[in-house]
C-alpha cells in the first residue's frame, strides 16, 4: 500500500493541484498533517479539490487560528497579520460552511493502524500536537520514544526529512504551499507500506497567481513573495 503524506498547504491551491496530479493513480491514501489554511488565501479553491479524495487529516496551527476566530466572530490579531499577512483575516470572511465543517472535523492527532503498521499523524510533534517543531538537526530523537507508533508523520517547520530511530520511522514530507528548501515547487512524500521506503518529492507550479495576490494585498510583506522566488 502506497500512501502520500503533505503538509502545510497554506492556502495554496495551485500547488497543491500540482501534487495531486503528480500522484493519482500512484497511491491508495493521502494523509494530511495540517495547515491547509494561513499565509495565502485561496483555501476554498483547495478545498475544491478534497471531495472524492481518499484522505485523513489533523488541524494545524494556523488551522486552530481560523477556527478561533470564525468561533469568536472576529478576525485574527494585528500582531498575527504583521507576521502572516491578511490571507486568513480574508479567509475567515469567505471560508464556505461546508469548507470550515472539514477543518472543524480535523483532529489534533489521529492513528491508523494499516498492514499492521501503526502511523501516527501529527502536526506539530507527539508531544505538542499543533506547536511542536522538529527540524531535520533535531537532537532529541529519543523523545520519539514515547510513542507506540511504527510511522510518526508530521509538518509544521516546512522542512522535509526522514529519520529511523528505535525502531521508529519518523517523516516530514515538508511544505506543499510554501517549501522553504526549494522555492517553486510543492513538496510532498509517499510512504510504501510493503517496503517501508519513503521518498521525499516535489512537483514544479507557477506561483504567479500568489505573488500577485500577495503583492496587491500585503505589499508591506515582501517575505510571501520571496518565499516563493528565491
Amino acid at each position: 500500500m502506497r500512501i502520500g503524506l503533505f503538509s502545510d498547504v497554506h492556502g495554496n491551491h495551485t500547488a497543491f493541484a500540482a501534487m495531486l496530479d503528480t500522484l493519482k493513480e500512484t497511491v491508495e491514501a493521502y494523509f494530511f498533517l495540517g495547515d491547509l489554511s494561513g499565509y495565502y488565501p485561496f483555501v476554498n479553491e483547495c478545498l475544491a479539490l478534497w471531495p472524492g479524495l481518499p484522505l485523513w487529516g489533523v488541524r494545524g496551527n494556523h488551522d486552530q487560528i481560523l477556527l478561533d476566530c470564525l468561533a469568536n466572530h472576529m478576525l485574527p490579531p494585528d500582531d498575527y497579520q504583521q507576521q502572516y499577512g491578511s490571507a486568513l483575516a480574508r479567509t475567515c470572511q469567505v471560508l464556505t460552511p461546508d469548507g470550515q465543517h472539514v477543518l472543524e472535523n480535523w483532529p489534533l492527532e489521529q492513528s491508523f493502524t494499516l498492514d499492521g503498521v501503526v502511523i501516527q499523524l501529527v502536526h506539530g510533534a507527539p508531544w505538542n500536537p499543533l506547536a511542536g517543531r522538529v527540524y531535520p538537526n533535531f537532537k532529541d530523537w529519543k523523545r520519539f520514544e514515547e510513542t507506540q507508533a511504527d510511522v510518526i508523520a508530521m509538518g509544521h517547520t516546512h522542512y522535509p526529512f526522514v529519520k529511523e530511530h528505535a525502531g521508529k520511522l519518523i517523516v516530514n514530507p515538508g511544505s506543499v504551499g510554501q517549501a522553504r528548501n526549494q522555492s517553486g515547487v510543492a513538496c510532498y512524500a509517499v510512504l510504501d507500506l510493503d517496503s517501508g521506503q519513503v521518498d521525499l518529492m516535489r512537483s514544479s507550479y507557477s506561483p504567479g497567481k500568489l505573488i500577485a495576490d500577495a503583492r496587491d494585498h500585503d505589499p508591506n510583506l515582501p517575505y510571501l513573495v520571496d518565499v516563493l522566488t528565491r
